[in-house]
């Protein structure tokens, strides 16, 4: 499979950087994502040790912005201020390591059962994004915005169609896909945002809880013998992330699939 990386999320990257090294792969760097009170710490000086570790490194480089609690599409204005922060300062980090792409979260809210809800969303969630992509330009990053909660593609297909910017593609979850979207396949998924994927997660869970287990994992409800030949069949390549916690875990996923 070309362009595929593992995902690091704990702040030292040097154990991660030397497996991506080892099978030469890429990496995607997501700690600032998953601990985001780094973002207000002592954030310089890990990304002086981070820039250190990756100097020479050979692979593409991917970074996972902030996405706890965020929301572009708020009706609260303070609410919307402070994801933009975030997601400007994720940039400009992510640009410092030369990533390629910076992942954010797009949070829809499936719960909410109100008619306009969705039409409201989509046009707050666009409004946003029209900035964020101007800043991308800028840092020389590209977006990718991720599934969580969607239960259906043409949520995060329309604000990528709507921004209509290079700037701005689709990060498909596998994990999500499978735990979220109770009535569409990934094919489904695959053929409606096919035009837009730049970036993949790919993970295995029981069905239950977004485990992030290994691809390959017994009793794991996703067969990777259908998705790789799915990502493999698009035009372009995406930039294919193993996400997972655990180095034994992601080193078991790239022999699978090094071995296919």
């Amino acid at each position: 499979m070309d362009r595929l990386a593992i995902t690091s999320q704990k702040p030292d990257i040097a154990q991660c950087v030397a497996l991506a090294s080892k099978y030469h792969v890429g990496i995607e760097i997501q700690v600032y994502g998953y601990q985001p009170s780094l973002l207000d710490g002592d954030w310089r000086s890990l990304l002086k040790q981070q820039k250190a570790l990756l100097r020479g490194f050979e692979g593409e480089i991917a970074f996972h912005g902030a996405f706890y609690d965020m929301s572009g599409a708020s009706v609260d204005p303070s609410v919307v201020a402070l994801t933009r922060s975030r997601y400007i300062f994720s940039m400009q980090i992510a640009a410092e390591l030369g990533a390629c792409h910076v992942v954010f979260h797009a949070n829809y809210l499936p719960w909410i059962r109100r008619p306009a809800y969705q039409p409201d969303w989509l046009e707050r969630q666009a409004t946003f994004f029209y900035e964020m992509v101007e800043e991308a330009k800028r840092l020389d990053v590209v977006i990718a915005l991720e599934n969580m909660w969607e239960p259906e593609p043409g949520i995060i297909a329309r604000v990528v169609e709507r921004v209509d910017s290079p700037y701005l593609g689709v990060c498909l979850d596998v994990g999500h896909v499978y735990l979220y979207s109770y009535s569409m396949s990934c094919a489904a998924w695959v053929e409606r945002l096919q035009d837009h994927l730049i970036h993949y997660h790919i993970n295995n869970h029981h069905g239950l809880y977004d485990e992030h287990l290994p691809l390959c994992a017994e009793g794991g409800i996703i067969d990777y013998d259908v998705i790789v030949p799915m990502i493999e069949g698009l035009p372009e390549a995406p930039f294919v992330s193993i996400e997972m916690e655990h180095l034994d875990d992601l080193e078991m996923s790239l022999r699978y699939l090094l071995e296919k």
